[in-house]
């Protein structure tokens, strides 16, 4: 039986070749990097195929500008695309080579890119290396007037049409975000936009939708009829990552009273791993919570310190370091519902949340 953790989870300990195959050592686990910022990411160590991947979404047409360093000799690959370079075979055309980098030295790259386009750098360095790569991106962007990432695929005006707007929900600006949805045979597919746009013949039944952006958490809507709202354009709010702040996470799948972590929970972890990456200040409470248990305090309490660790251990495995991270399991002693009545209520109870703090 799978439960919906409302938030964020661990990873079961003799699973941890799964944690693996999500690292950002493999193109299934690749970060999403800002266009505009300066970060630092370490190789894993690998003992082959010790990479690094990142993605850049481009809002608009415009030239990226990325510049490396690294204490270590290391190569690397860009390649540009219209859809994941996972989903598709690197034949090497649209593909930039650049030499091995003398240690201690800049590579600079410049790259004009369309938009909507993926600009995926792939870095390389020795086997069991775990230098750290200095990194800093900007974005000039050809069109100042509009910021919509906007991606329409409408190919007849006289059909229904359906937009989904992703939007941030403070401040309420575009979010460039991926989305996935699996609907019918004519609505499957990976999208890379804020404003989606496309025509719907007809209504669509149980569909998925998932949206992940780099800083915010993910969301995900199962079994949902489209248009979802009562008209044909629906809003999306994401929330970002902030400081200060106690944050429950949406869509952590579990086994029952154990602390596995099922996979299609890996989103929200390794979008909490990219923040984490890209903001080294940065540390956070895990804080591990379960439903009222006939069991008693001390079970209750174990499981929710093991849950809380095994988001710690997925996070280490995937370049985070351990001193940033804090553990804490609270058992059933902070419900959400003191006496819950129902499976979505003990749902609720069930939980992890991340206090984000500063170092």
């Amino acid at each position: 039986m799978k439960i919906l953790l409302g938030i964020f989870f661990a990873f079961l300990m003799n699973q941890s070749i799964l944690a693996q195959e999500q690292s950002y050592n493999q193109c299934k686990g690749a970060v999403f990097a800002p266009l505009d910022g300066t970060f630092q990411i370490k190789f894993l160590g690998k003992a082959k195929s010790n990479q690094i991947w990142l993605v850049f979404i481009a809002p608009n047409d415009g030239e990226v500008l990325i510049n490396l360093r690294c204490a270590e000799y290391f190569s690397g690959k860009i390649f540009l695309s219209n859809e994941s370079i996972c989903d598709q075979n690197k034949d090497g055309s649209n593909t930039l080579n650049f030499e091995t980098i003398p240690s201690g030295n800049y590579q600079n790259i410049k790259k004009k890119v369309e938009k909507n386009q993926l600009l995926t750098l792939v870095l390389e360095n020795k086997p069991k290396s775990i230098a750290s790569l200095d990194i800093t991106t900007s974005f000039i962007i050809n069109d100042q007037i509009d910021l919509r990432h906007q991606l329409n695929l409408i190919y007849d005006n006289a059909l229904p049409t359906y937009s989904l707007i992703i939007r941030d929900d403070k401040s309420s600006k575009p979010i460039s975000s991926r989305i996935i949805i699996q609907g019918n045979a004519n609505l499957n597919g990976t999208y890379f936009a804020s404003d989606l746009l496309l025509n719907l013949p007809q209504k669509v039944r149980k569909a998925s939708i998932k949206i992940d952006a780099p800083g915010y958490f993910p969301m995900e809507f199962k079994e949902q009829n489209l248009p979802m709202g009562e008209a044909n354009s629906d809003t999306i709010q994401l929330h970002a990552f902030e400081k200060g702040e106690l944050t429950k996470l949406e869509q952590v799948y579990f086994g029952a009273g154990v602390p596995e972590i099922l996979e299609e929970s890996y989103p929200q972890l390794n979008r909490l791993r990219d923040f984490l990456l890209l903001n080294p200040s940065v540390s956070i409470e895990i804080h591990g919570h379960v439903n009222i248990r006939e069991e008693g305090e001390g079970e209750a309490k174990k499981l929710s310190k093991q849950r809380a660790m095994m988001v710690e251990k997925y996070l280490v495995e995937n370049g985070i370091a351990a001193n940033r991270l804090f553990p804490i399991g609270f058992g059933d002693s902070k419900p959400v519902y003191a006496n819950p009545q129902n499976e979505e209520q003990k749902e609720a109870n069930r939980r992890v949340e991340i206090l984000i703090k500063s170092n």
